[in-house]
């Protein structure tokens, strides 16, 4: 099985475009490609949800991969490219360290506001997955609309410095391939989740979701080695989350 992680030189620069998720997944588009956008129309979420990018400085980046089924956890990919997206932000802007973590599954969080969402789509064939890998960060901006102040913000308080964007996304295609690669090693799979339980949103938190119908409240343990999210309910039940509900909350 031949792997193909991003190459730098496959990218692909638009103007604006509907999704960057839909137009990186035309056939004609080879594997190892990646494609950035100055707009996007009609960005996509998790589930029904939308990704609206705000501000002045937004990246919109899709690239895609191919990997092996056998190999790969698909919870614990999503929960590894939001991590190589914290990584690349702590490379740029080390002040971020203070107040930016990793919100399981899959967003970036400056405080209690979300400024990135990651979007992984995958699609099956003959022991491999297709991955579409798409990345929504809001750098910067002079306002919010008034729906999403009390859940966005923005990365940087100031504008990016010229060159800057461009510079951010050849190293996070760095560091989404070493995410990638890192999940072909069990050892180092353990050693990448003390990590991103370290710069967790969810660290000793509270939470309250919808589990097997029912609505049930715990303490976060962590994530294990499948990528789910592990808690403890107030009942001493140990139970795995492999996604959250729309009723999910931090209490």
């Amino acid at each position: 099985m031949e792997y193909r992680l991003l190459k730098s030189e496959l990218g692909h620069r638009l103007p604006t475009v509907t999704s960057t998720n839909e137009w990186i997944r035309d056939e004609k588009i080879p594997f190892g490609s990646w494609v950035i956008a100055e707009e996007q129309t009609a960005g996509k979420g998790r589930g029904q949800n939308v990704w609206q990018s705000l501000g002045e400085d937004p990246l919109i980046f899709s690239g895609k991969i191919r990997i092996s089924a056998a190999e790969i956890s698909l919870p614990l990919l999503s929960i590894f490219v939001s991590s190589a997206v914290l990584k690349t932000t702590y490379h740029f802007f080390p002040e971020r360290e203070q107040d930016t973590t990793v919100k399981w599954p899959n967003d970036i969080y400056r405080g209690d506001k979300k400024v990135a969402g990651i979007l992984v789509q995958s699609e099956f064939t003959n022991g491999i997955f297709e991955v579409v890998i798409g990345i929504g960060l809001n750098f910067f901006g002079r306002s919010i609309p008034e729906t999403l102040k009390e859940k966005a913000t923005f990365l940087c308080d100031e504008p990016l410095s010229e060159g800057i964007l461009e510079r951010f996304v050849n190293q996070l295609i760095l560091d989404i391939n070493q995410a990638v690669i890192s999940l072909l090693d069990q050892g180092q799979i353990l050693k990448d989740l003390v990590w991103i339980e370290d710069h967790s949103l969810l660290k000793h938190k509270v939470i309250e979701t919808e589990w097997q119908s029912r609505m049930v409240r715990g303490r976060v343990l962590g994530i294990d080695e499948l990528g789910f999210l592990l808690i403890m309910t107030e009942t001493g039940e140990k139970i795995e989350l492999m996604d959250t509900s729309p009723n999910f909350r931090i209490i």
